[in-house]
């Protein structure tokens, strides 16, 4: 008995090694894409260009293993074709688990991204943390700006757009949120714009989309808003007016105080929309002139800020919602809330009423107290 349990423990080693080994074969027999790029190409039989970015390892300084990265590039009329025709001319099996991002040129998403993105989503090998990002050059462009950086890597995406998110100039979007709001969900998709610049590449705004095509960007300052509307906001620094000082803009850091308090209603068939919003802020601007230490200065800054923030936010709301025809918010799912059956609701077109809707924000700043506020 003894031996019979000593042969089996014996082929249970040898096998769990077999396993092993098979998996580290499998591992070095694949390449790894940590991007994807989508653009128009100039054939009508094949209107997609799919440029792939694979991590190389690269051992030849003799310094440690850094990662390069190369480019592949196929003309195709779908993306999984395009992926089987670069797995074709690839030495190993390519992979999708890493890929951090899908860079898609402008010009592809105005015309529309319904012929691939359902597809991208479905493949169970993409992450869906992977962020998506619109171009304003070329796809491929962008991705061979970035393969000339050094030791670029799948974390060097995620480290790029979460550095970029502290100023919140810009906003993850994630493949699952992209893909949920394209369908049915109660807010349309955004996805992070950004463009070549020299030999850099840098990210502000976002692109807006209704149903499978961008319809319009936003800038900086409206990244902002969209944040502090959705409860993404984290911290910015403003200018506002001075009124110490009306020759000098005043630097004003705000971060999130409280989440946004949003009402919807119906009324006269016009849709009236309420936003809270609740900051908080400090002053950033000095001068030896300044005099931040009275009360009636600080209610004058806070003033600003509040007038800022209310002047700003109202003018994105209403561009989204008569520009763009976009809800990009998520106001449908406060609207739903007013009705008790799905019978009641049915009688109304969101989508339509949304182009006319009415907006009143109000600003609630508390401006926390520094040096600046001590008069010498």
């Amino acid at each position: 008995m003894k031996r019979i349990l000593l042969i089996a423990s014996l082929l249970l080693i040898i096998l769990i090694t077999f396993i092993e080994a098979y998996d580290a074969r499998n591992v070095e027999n694949l390449s790894y894409i940590i991007a994807i790029g989508i653009d128009k190409s100039d054939s009508e039989d094949e209107p997609l260009s799919l440029t792939i970015q694979i991590a190389k390892p690269d051992t030849s300084e003799g310094n440690g293993t850094k990662i390069k990265s190369e480019l592949s590039t196929v003309q195709c009329n779908s993306f999984n074709l395009g992926l089987a025709m670069l797995n074709l001319a690839n030495v190993n099996e390519l992979n999708l688990s890493h890929c951090s991002v899908i860079i898609i040129s402008e010009d592809v998403a105005k015309e529309g991204i319904g012929d691939f993105i359902n597809t991208i989503a479905n493949n169970i090998e993409i992450r869906p943390t992977c962020n998506v990002l619109i171009s304003q050059n070329k796809a491929k462009e962008y991705l061979e700006v970035t393969s000339k950086l050094e030791d670029i890597s799948s974390k060097f995406y995620n480290s790029y757009i979460k550095s970029a998110e502290i100023t919140s100039y810009v906003t993850p979007c994630k493949l699952s949120d992209f893909y949920s709001s394209l369908h049915q969900d109660v807010k349309t998709p955004v996805a992070l714009y950004s463009f070549v610049k020299e030999d850099n590449i840098e990210s502000l705004g976002l692109a807006v989309f209704k149903d499978y095509k961008m319809v319009g960007r936003l800038s900086g300052l409206d990244t902002i808003c969209y944040n502090i509307l959705t409860n993404n906001f984290k911290q910015a620094t403003i200018e506002v007016y001075n009124p110490q000082e009306p020759s000098l803009a005043l630097s004003v850091a705000i971060s999130h105080d409280k989440n946004t308090d949003i009402n919807v209603k119906l009324e006269n068939g016009i849709p009236k929309i309420t936003c809270n919003v609740k900051i908080k802020s400090t002053v950033l601007t000095g001068n030896k002139n300044f005099d931040y230490s009275t009360e009636n200065s600080l209610k004058e800054i806070e003033s600003e800020i509040n007038k800022f923030l209310t002047q700003n936010i109202t003018a994105f709301l209403y561009q989204t919602s008569r520009e763009y025809k976009s809800d990009i918010i998520g106001f449908e799912g406060f609207f739903k809330r007013n009705f008790l059956t799905e019978d009641e609701l049915n009688k109304y077109d969101w989508e339509k009423l949304y182009e006319k809707a009415e907006f009143k924000v109000e600003t609630e700043n508390y401006l926390k107290s520094g040096f600046l506020f001590s008069k010498n």
